[in-house]
């Protein structure tokens, strides 16, 4: 049963934002997707089922829209970026107070592009979720992460990045 519902987000109490519940767990897990999501988007069906995959365990999540950073939903929406080297993006799902990106690819699938998406999403969050559904090995991924970790000139911080195989997620990675 969906419901529309208002709810306050972060610290702003003033204004309620527009959220549908889209599948709510006897756990206390919910998804929750902003009613301003752009739904034809070709990741959104890969999102809902991510997100299903968390609120499963229990988690709050929320499916983030795409917002200017100049205006007051930005502040709403991602509030906890502000001063962080991830000020002025977009992250696609918000897990709790956790911020994190979904990168997939574009066919034909060639195992360099595992690596574009794990640059391309550390630019969005700290933590990624890649599509693997092609499946690269977990040993070439772990091998990139490292790589990227141990090169001073990169600047993000990876901080876990999970895998979307198949409908499955897993994490494969997590900064200790």
């Amino acid at each position: 049963m969906i419901k529309n519902k208002l709810l306050p987000l972060g610290n702003f109490t003033k204004t309620c934002i527009m959220f549908k519940t889209y599948k709510q767990y006897k756990n206390g897990g919910k998804v929750l997707i902003y009613s301003g999501v752009n739904r034809n988007k070709s990741d959104f069906k890969d999102l809902v089922t991510i997100a299903n995959a968390f609120a499963q365990k229990g988690e709050v999540v929320v499916i983030n829209p795409t917002v200017h950073f100049k205006s007051d939903e930005y502040k709403q929406f991602f509030g906890l970026l502000i001063g962080t080297i991830y000020e002025r993006k977009c992250p696609d799902l918000k897990i709790g107070n956790l911020f994190y990106e979904y990168e997939s690819f574009i066919p034909p699938f060639r195992k360099k592009k595992i690596s574009g998406m794990i640059t391309k999403g550390t630019k969005q969050s700290s933590r990624i979720i890649i599509n693997n559904t092609k499946g690269a090995s977990d040993r070439y991924i772990n091998s990139l992460i490292y790589e990227r970790i141990n090169n001073a000139d990169f600047i993000a911080d990876i901080q876990e990045v999970w895998l979307y195989e198949k409908g499955k997620l897993r994490l494969l990675f997590k900064k200790q």
